[in-house]
């Protein structure tokens, strides 16, 4: 599939619903940060806890990541890897392709297991990726048709004469 974020246009409707699936997912996972993020690092949506956290520095490197990732899954034979984790003494990273155009990035405590982020970001993905099919849809649908290119010049003096 084929995104451009520079004519994926989301309603108040369609960015409530990924706020909304954001929003469930950090607090069944009581995550410090998750985001929504384009593949060129641009931060979508967020939610984050009272902890501050630079997310426009985290969306951008989580990006970059998953970029460099996928090439050192080439490079082994692997078409890609499409989750990563990164875990620390006290917070852990899970970063995972959505669309292979935007990436959903969550931030977590030692307190919650990888296996449950597993099973959440997973949910949550599946039902960012209707949000974000239901965009395109809509957006495929108003999109102008294109002009006859088969119009004579007698055809096109008429119409510019009205």
């Amino acid at each position: 599939m084929d995104v451009n974020l520079n004519t994926l246009n989301l309603h108040e409707p369609e960015f409530k619903r990924i706020k909304a699936i954001l929003d469930k997912v950090q607090k069944e996972l009581r995550a410090d940060i998750v985001l929504l993020v384009s593949q060129s690092g641009q931060p979508i949506a967020i939610m984050e806890s009272k902890k501050k956290f630079d997310y426009t520095s985290l969306a951008s490197l989580a990006a970059a990541n998953l970029a460099a990732t996928d090439s050192l899954a080439n490079l082994v034979g692997e078409g890609e890897f499409s989750v990563l984790v990164h875990q620390g003494r006290n917070r852990s990273l899970f970063i995972s392709d959505l669309l292979h155009k935007f990436s959903l990035v969550l931030v977590f405590n030692a307190s919650t297991t990888l296996g449950l982020v597993r099973y959440k970001a997973k949910k949550a993905i599946i039902l960012l990726e209707e949000v974000i099919q239901d965009v395109l849809r809509r957006t495929d649908k108003d999109k102008p048709s294109a002009i006859n290119q088969d119009i004579s010049e007698e055809e096109l003096e008429k119409l510019l004469e009205l």
